[in-house]
């Protein structure tokens, strides 16, 4: 085991120790029932999560020996046997490996002398940061898809969909849990942060024009690839649908101690407010299309995202019969009354904000019925809609 470049960043006239980092910073899976989702985790997008991965996780506390292994969920401890210096093996333990002494070990036995490196005597920067904007990237934010490259891969377990909120998540997450001094120590050294976040380079701004590119693939080939990719180009300019809610909450008069947005992820491109209404009509109308609700708890409202994993069970014995015999009552509606099809107009996101409609159709349901038409004021890609 060997330091192999202590002896490039020990150089004075090196200034900072460089690293592209693409670590993984989840594990995520169908369903509810792999391991992170069982260790209380309510989606990939959590923030708390995702950070718990950045000195935490794989690569850091375990890895995964082969293929199988990842695909059953069996994790290896990363330990280090007699010599108890796991940090040298943990690729995520960027703490301990620029505060100690750097020993080679060849043919496994310990030099008696350290390395060239002197700890905490250079800044560490991320010379590139960053995740594809594809379903589950933070999964494997190193890979790139691009059906003309040998090397075009998903991440793992990916459903191969275009998801910019992932991407926004990841960098988010990474940037602001840096910023905290805790996680980032002071050097002894030159005084300076370990992780120099001023200097920390997103992968990638594109200095093609957008949206030229990725639109005019006929002048450029690659312009396929930016749907899926790292491109921040056509992306940055979105808002997170947490802040945009806590934004609507704060123009409302709410104090900023009673709103909690931790609870939402997604990316909002547009939303135009187009009546005059109250902040709770605009949130309402953001509910509807992302799918969360509002819920009071304890004096603060708190917005919750559906779909997420079950945080309790209830049984006929917790229930209370509102008149004598029965817990629950069951209405059954006529069918008629029931929509057909589900049919949403938005602008779209990648054509000058032209209409675009989607729709959704009930199979089962024979019965002649109505269509349910709603215009949603929101810049979106059709594709998103659909989903």
């Amino acid at each position: 085991m060997f330091f192999h470049l202590d002896p490039l960043w020990a150089d004075p006239e090196i200034d900072f120790v460089g690293i592209d980092n693409y670590m993984p910073l989840s594990d995520w899976r169908d369903g509810f029932e792999h391991a992170d989702a069982a260790d209380g985790w309510p989606a990939i997008y959590d923030r708390a999560y995702l950070q718990a991965n950045i000195a935490g996780g794989e690569g850091f506390d375990w890895f995964y020996a082969s293929a199988a292994d990842r695909t059953a969920q069996l994790r290896t401890p990363i330990t280090d046997g007699a010599a108890g210096k796991p940090w040298v093996f943990r690729y995520k333990d960027l703490r301990a490996w620029w505060s100690n002494q750097h020993y080679n070990r060849p043919g496994g036995v310990q030099s008696a002398t350290p390395t060239e490196w002197v700890p905490q005597s250079k800044p560490i920067r991320f010379t590139e940061l960053g995740c594809p904007a594809i379903d589950r990237g933070t999964n494997q934010p190193n890979v790139f898809f691009d059906p003309k490259s040998s090397e075009s891969f998903t991440p793992y377990f990916s459903r191969g969909w275009r998801d910019d909120a992932i991407q926004r998540a990841y960098l988010e997450a990474t940037y602001l849990w840096w910023g905290v001094p805790a996680n980032n120590p002071v050097s002894s050294v030159y005084g300076g942060r370990m992780v120099h976040v001023p200097e920390c380079a997103a992968w990638t701004w594109d200095a093609r024009p957008y949206p030229f590119f990725p639109a005019l693939t006929d002048v450029w080939t690659d312009g396929a690839n930016w749907r899926l990719g790292h491109w921040l180009t056509g992306r940055l300019g979105a808002v997170s649908l947490a802040a945009l809610v806590r934004h609507l909450c704060l123009r409302a008069g709410m104090p900023g101690s009673r709103i909690d947005v931790t609870g939402l992820w997604g990316a909002v491109e547009g939303y135009a407010i187009t009546a005059l209404e109250s902040p709770r009509a605009s949130i309402t109308t953001l509910s509807r299309h992302f799918g969360f609700d509002a819920v009071e708890s304890e004096g603060v409202i708190r917005f919750v995202m559906r779909g997420r994993a079950a945080v309790a069970s209830v049984t006929p014995d917790d229930l209370v019969a509102a008149r004598e015999g029965d817990v629950l009552e069951l209405t059954r509606g006529q069918e008629t009354e029931l929509p057909q099809a589900l049919k949403w107009q938005v602008a779209r996101a990648d054509e000058d904000y032209g209409a675009a409609l989607v729709e959704a159709r009930r199979i089962a349901n024979a019965t002649p019925a109505r269509p349910l038409m709603s215009h949603l004021p929101f810049r979106c890609r059709a594709g998103a809609m659909r989903r």
